[in-house]
């Protein structure tokens, strides 16, 4: 029975892209805001959540601020929705007229060389989007992905990740398989997340205690490793990704306190984008779910009193 309704959420959703991906490409974003402004309505304590998690953020900001913030960042979510639809059902040349690659020239030729490299990136704008139109630029790529629940609808977006080559491995227990991609001189995208339950690291995050993922560091530091951060945003109407300088890592002893300052580091690139531009970053996960008890464990570490 599961199985079955798996099928009829898939058709719907299947049937939802196509109707999308056919449409003219305003057309079917300015639908897609829509659909992200209905599901704040149908998930209201999602996105009351959203709005609560943005007010301790910025304390600074006014009610209405913070509102308006929530409200984009959930049209947002509608509109990865539309231009996933529409890349499904575009060439490649099309689809890379809807994303701005900046600062990549030596980062391809560092990837090409068959270096290895690791991705730093966020929940920003559309990363499904740099994931599908960055594997036509990138040799030997892998993309770290959560599995949906339903594994019908998992299968397509993975074939979707993986139209023009690229890998896509689990972000459950990843670590080896990560390891041996960049032994290979791979390009390891990871989209850094928080509320993790795998050896996460206990620090604040937006000025909250969470749970942060170090797998981006420990890698970086274990096989000394470049990290590039790509920062994600829209501009005139158009996806932007952005290369940053690389980060290198710290030329010392490996240590729980190296990567604890090593991940603290990267965490706080991450921060900045957040703070730059708010309503870009995917606000409706919930990235605080076991504050008191990161709180307490940071406590227990000396980290705050």
């Amino acid at each position: 029975m599961k199985n079955f309704i798996f099928y009829i959420e898939y058709l719907a959703l299947k049937t939802l892209a196509i109707c999308l991906g056919i449409l003219p490409w305003k057309m079917a974003l300015k639908i897609g805001e829509g659909c992200g402004v209905f599901l704040t309505w149908a998930l209201a304590k999602r996105f009351k959540r959203s709005v609560y998690d943005i007010q301790k953020a910025f304390p600074a900001k006014s009610k209405k601020e913070v509102k308006e913030i929530a409200k984009e960042s959930w049209r947002n979510i509608g509109r990865i929705l539309a231009e996933t639809a529409q890349i499904s059902l575009m060439s490649k040349e099309k689809m890379l007229e809807k994303i701005e690659f900046v600062n990549f020239d030596n980062l391809i030729k560092v990837n090409h060389s068959g270096k290895p490299t690791i991705l730093h990136m966020g929940h920003f704008v559309n990363w499904e989007l740099f994931a599908v139109a960055g594997s036509t630029l990138f040799k030997n790529m892998l993309s770290v992905g959560k599995p949906q629940t339903n594994p019908y609808v998992n299968k397509a977006i993975n074939n979707l990740r993986t139209r023009y080559g690229s890998r896509v491995t689990s972000s459950y227990n990843p670590f080896f398989t990560c390891m041996k991609a960049l032994k290979q001189g791979a390009m390891l995208g990871i989209v850094s997340d928080q509320s993790v339950i795998s050896s996460p690291l206990y620090m604040n995050f937006l000025n909250r205690p969470a749970e942060v993922a170090p797998m981006t560091a420990f890698l970086s530091l274990k096989l000394n490793v470049p990290v590039y951060p790509i920062r994600m945003y829209r501009k005139n109407g158009k996806v932007y990704a952005e290369a940053y300088d690389p980060v290198l890592p710290p030329q010392e002893k490996f240590s729980h306190e190296l990567l604890i300052k090593y991940t603290e580091q990267l965490k706080n690139i991450y921060e900045d984008w957040i703070r730059k531009d708010p309503a870009s970053w995917l606000w409706a996960h919930n990235r605080w779910k076991r504050e008191k008890k990161c709180l307490q464990k940071m406590k227990e570490a000396g980290y705050v009193k």
